[in-house]
Parts: C-alpha cells; sequence; structure tokens
C-alpha cells in the first residue's frame, strides 16, 4: 500500500504525451516497449515490476522473479517484441509477445513464454469501449487451461496513470502503473 501512495504522488509530475502502456494486468506481457528516457513503475496486489526505456526500442525491466530486456521487432498494426530475462535462479526465459489491431476497440494479443519450470501461452481479448478503460478477458495454458478477466483504466487528465483490476485462479487482484518521462530534464534540447 504504501508503494501505490507513492506512485499516486507522482502522478501529475511527468504527463506523456501518450497513454500508458502497462504490462500489467493480464497473463501475457505487452509487445510495446517503454519510450526512451522513460520509467515505469507497475505494481499490484499479485505483482511488481519497474520498466526503464534506454532506447527507442530497447527497455530493460525487473520484476519479482526475473530481471531482463525487451526489445521492439515490428511496430505497425502488428506489433511484437522479443523479450529475454533470467529469473531469480539465473535461468533464462524467452517470450515472445504479439499484438494484432483489428480496429480502435479490439485488438488480439498472443504470448508464448518458454522457460526452464515452465511454458505459458496466453490469447488476450482486448475490447476498448472507451479510449481509457479496456476489459480484457484471456485464455492461457500453463500446464492446465485457464480463463481470467482484467479491466484496466487510464486515468482523466493523468495519460500516464492506470489503475487495474483482475481476477485469475480465484483471485482477485488490483494495481497501478505509472510512467515518468525524463526527457525534457536529461536532455532539454531534444525536440519531440
Amino acid at each position: 500500500m504504501r508503494h501505490a501512495l507513492s506512485l499516486i504522488a507522482l502522478l501529475p509530475s511527468a504527463a506523456l504525451a501518450q497513454q500508458i502502456t502497462a504490462d500489467r494486468p493480464g497473463i501475457g506481457v505487452d509487445p510495446e516497449v517503454v519510450p526512451q528516457w522513460t520509467l515505469q513503475p507497475e505494481m499490484g496486489t499479485d505483482s511488481k515490476e519497474i520498466r526503464l526505456g534506454v532506447l527507442p526500442h530497447l527497455e530493460l525491466d525487473r520484476d519479482d522473479t526475473s530481471w531482463g530486456a525487451k526489445v521492439a521487432l515490428t511496430d505497425a498494426r502488428l506489433k511484437t517484441s522479443l523479450k529475454l530475462s533470467y529469473d531469480n535462479a539465473l535461468h533464462p526465459i524467452a517470450e515472445v509477445p504479439a499484438n494484432y489491431t483489428f480496429s480502435d476497440r479490439f485488438n488480439l494479443g498472443l504470448d508464448a513464454s518458454w522457460a526452464k519450470s515452465q511454458q505459458t501461452y496466453a490469447a488476450e481479448f482486448n475490447y476498448t469501449p472507451t479510449n481509457r478503460l479496456t476489459i480484457t478477458p484471456t485464455l492461457y495454458h500453463d500446464g492446465k487451461t485457464r480463463a481470467a478477466l482484467f479491466a484496466a483504466w487510464i486515468v482523466q487528465r493523468h495519460n500516464n496513470a492506470q489503475f487495474d483490476l483482475g481476477y485469475d485462479k480465484h483471485k482477485v487482484s488490483v494495481g497501478i502503473s505509472t510512467a515518468l518521462n525524463f526527457k525534457d530534464v536529461l536532455h532539454p534540447h531534444i525536440k519531440s
């Protein structure tokens, strides 16, 4: 709770021109990469993650169980990326997320993750009735086929903050994510 309150205190300080693209909520990883010079903390009752955009198409991240890097491969109607990481026991993990946009209101997210102990395959059906609310029914297989439901809401007038709610494995999760863009601080002479 203390970390969530710290994130809320940062909300008005560093809004991004674009809306936040958090990896939470959900089973799979979002294929989008955090923009360069952006720090994006994401935390909830189920997990914590911090992402840092270091180059235009490369981010570094650390979560509860692993640390790694994600590089964007395509960035069009079909977005894909590759995430390579190591778990806390130094076992490698490879993940390939993809997202295909059918319309402004609907896209399909696919994710395949291979680790030493488990493979996970997910299909997320993202419905966006407004440009700030996303509802995500999910089917996934991690040794057993399961279903989950997630929702995310981007805060009005704060395009850099997102609240989320999820239901998976008979548990409810809540979370918050925010994005802090340091481009103007680090390189004030760079124009957008």
